[in-house]
């Protein structure tokens, strides 16, 4: 079992870890409180070569222990928990499954898929907070393998999920992202270190931000972006984006600071931004400034459909459509609407 990665975390509770594994789960010697797995809907066949494979040649029958769960979510989630395992040749106590929605479409069934990992984690903490124990996790790379769902897709979600537990579990101590694909993992492991990277550099929130719009888009879009800067700006919004704001050579620092001190996020959806990591990391960075009121404000400026990575952020958020011409009067709209003048 190779660790590619692994970050402390400083928590209320100590100090906390998360880890990236490239090897196979049944040689982890580690005693886990609960091994996630994933699964075909209703369906724990023991196939062979795939992990529910693994844990039945070593006395661990998902099927049987799906038959009676601790915790079953099923019908509303399609996430369940098992009882205590008794008997098994891997120090696994419990088993809890995420289970692939019973979709055709890959695309609704990913945007789906990144529903019930967020559902799962909090079935977790209802689960610590009943007194089972959980102090060690692994996660596998959820809907990968059989079921053929883009890793890159859950990757941010999964490690979001991963550190919010981190931080607000009081009993969890050490989560492990485990997976066979070298591929896989090595992806992993350069998310987290970026992550890692960007939460230390991270400026402290202040209690009361000065008005500051940050504006995120795609560079095939920079001139819709310089347009909407320019009308923000003439009506006294000061503005912050990339290039122009940026004066080091630590483009990441630099992205991460303005994020924690803007007071409203301005994102320009288009088919050009919905295919940038870029956009996709900023846009996670705001997610994670909800907590202190940051105005969240989607402008979508064609048709082009969300994925599924960027419907695990946006579906909650109302954004306005610009997509219907002329451009010029709906920026007008946007910047009206957005930023009242008092």
């Amino acid at each position: 079992m190779d660790n590619l990665r692994q970050i402390e975390l400083d928590t209320p509770q100590g100090k906390k870890q998360l880890a990236v594994l490239c090897g196979d789960i049944s040689d982890l010697s580690e005693e886990l409180d609960v091994l996630t797995i994933s699964a075909f809907h209703r369906d724990y066949a023991a196939v062979p070569h795939t992990l529910l494979g693994a844990l039945d040649q070593n006395d661990i029958n998902t099927a049987l222990l799906s038959a009676e769960p601790f915790i079953d979510l099923r019908t509303t989630a399609n996430i369940w928990l098992s009882q205590e395992i008794e008997t098994a040749r891997l120090p696994i106590r419990r088993i809890g499954c995420i289970e692939s929605p019973p979709l055709f479409s890959s695309g609704d069934r990913t945007a789906i898929l990144l529903k019930e990992i967020q559902a799962y984690f909090h079935m977790l903490e209802i689960a610590s907070l009943s007194g089972v124990p959980i102090r060690t996790l692994a996660m596998p790379v959820i809907g990968g393998g059989n079921q053929h769902i883009d890793s890159e897709l859950v990757m941010i979600p999964i490690l979001n999920e991963c550190l919010r537990f981190l931080k607000q579990d009081e009993q969890i101590r050490r989560i492990f992202i485990i997976t066979r694909n070298r591929g896989q993992a090595e992806a992993f492991a350069a998310t987290l270190e970026q992550s890692y990277h960007l939460m230390q550099n991270r400026q402290p929130a202040e209690e009361e931000k000065k008005q500051l719009a940050f504006i995120s888009y795609s560079s095939a879009d920079r001139n819709v972006a310089d347009n909407l800067c320019a009308k923000l700006e003439a009506r006294g919004i000061p503005v912050w984006y990339a290039p122009r704001n940026i004066h080091s050579k630590d483009y990441a620092s630099a992205i991460v600071q303005a994020i924690s001190e803007c007071s409203h996020f301005v994102v320009i959806l288009s088919k050009h931004s919905l295919a940038s990591e870029h956009v996709l990391n900023e846009i996670d960075l705001a997610f994670q400034e909800l907590n202190r009121k940051i105005a969240f404000l989607p402008l979508k400026i064609d048709e082009e459909e969300l994925g599924p990575a960027f419907k695990y952020y946006l579906s909650r958020q109302h954004w306005m459509d610009a997509h219907v011409p002329p451009l010029e009067k709906r920026l007008e709209e946007f910047v009206s609407q957005s930023f009242p003048i008092n």
